[in-house]
């Protein structure tokens, strides 16, 4: 059998098949659905599968957050293109479980999700001289690949966003920055889009705990509780996101018409509440495939840092300040 065979069962010609094999991002999801679906009722198994190329392992942190889900998700989809198999190890305080993964699977290559991760670990990788890629983060270790948006122009940008629409009073909530974490270029860039507009960054509004839907709604519910006046909110995840929106909704106060919400990564959840939350969208599904892409080279020196395009989705939840507006108008009058 070849993939003619299943270029024919599928409608489609056999270089798409071709090029949906080798990962390429030109065939539509339509055509990856009918082929996948003539792979297996074909039980088709392409000549670099059988090659056995080995095991891509994912180190995951706690899977609270939905950024991860989403990742895990496009992962799941993507591999089959490449032949690999994949195996996931969760991130523990229990010592060294993760070496018996190691020893006992035949893996070439591995996908931090964690950009804290333990150095003995990635030690203990390198050692092993097993390729080894930072997911969505920065990394101070040089052994490993990364790939990632550029957090710190990310975070500025939607700053930037948020005070052209007059909104000088700006909640952020942020998870606890370290070293050189996404976090730590997050506030960076909310600082740098704060001088530009020559206004002074104010510290006591920042709020600081997990990005989860959970942390955002407690971290606003604190923020109005303890009388901190703020007109926008920018939180580093939609799923915090949404959570400062439910604290919103209980205080009696309107998106976007009281208080403007922006959001971080895009995820599709962000895409199906109403309103539809503004936010800074990662390229998930492109970041996936430049991290496997990367196995696919041994060139270990080469491309070490991968860093994809953002966009801003200026969504349904950010409008200009009225309040703002109106002080000027009066002024004006005046």
């Amino acid at each position: 059998m070849t993939i003619r065979d299943v270029a024919k069962q599928a409608g489609v010609s056999p270089a798409t098949v071709s090029r949906y094999f080798h990962g390429k991002t030109i065939v539509t999801e339509d055509a990856a659905r009918r082929i996948e679906a003539a792979v297996r009722k074909l039980e088709y198994v392409p000549v670099y599968k059988q090659k056995n190329p080995g095991v891509i392992a994912v180190l995951l942190p706690n899977l609270k957050l939905a950024y991860f889900s989403e990742v895990l998700k496009e992962l799941l989809e993507a591999v089959p293109r490449y032949g690999y198999r994949m195996v996931f190890i969760p991130i523990t305080d229990e010592g060294e479980g993760y070496k018996h993964f190691f020893k006992e699977l035949d893996i070439t290559g591995v996908i931090y999700l964690e950009e804290n991760a333990d150095q003995n670990m990635l030690n203990y990788i390198a050692a092993k001289n097993i390729q080894t890629v930072m997911f969505g983060v920065l990394s101070e270790d040089k052994r490993c690949k990364m790939v990632h948006i550029n957090d710190l122009a990310a975070a500025r940008e939607g700053a930037r966003y948020l005070l052209s629409l007059q909104h000088e009073q700006i909640l952020i909530l942020s998870d606890h920055p370290k070293s050189i974490s996404s976090g730590f270029q997050r506030i960076t860039g909310c600082k740098r889009a704060f001088e530009e507009y020559g206004l002074e960054f104010d510290e006591s509004k920042v709020k600081y705990g997990e990005l989860t839907y959970d942390s955002g709604y407690r971290m606003t519910s604190q923020a109005i509780k303890e009388g901190i006046p703020f007109t926008a909110a920018f939180a580093f995840s939609d799923e915090a996101a949404l959570g400062v929106i439910s604290a919103l909704s209980e205080a009696n106060l309107r998106v976007p018409e009281d208080v403007s919400v922006l959001g971080f990564d895009g995820i599709s959840l962000s895409r199906q509440v109403t309103p539809k939350l503004s936010t800074i969208s990662q390229p998930i599904k492109k970041m996936v495939e430049q991290t496997l892409d990367t196995f696919q080279s041994h060139k270990k020196e080469e491309d070490i840092e991968i860093t994809l395009p953002y966009r801003l989705e200026p969504g349904e939840t950010c409008i200009v300040n009225s309040g703002k507006k109106e002080n000027e108008n009066m002024q004006t009058k005046q």
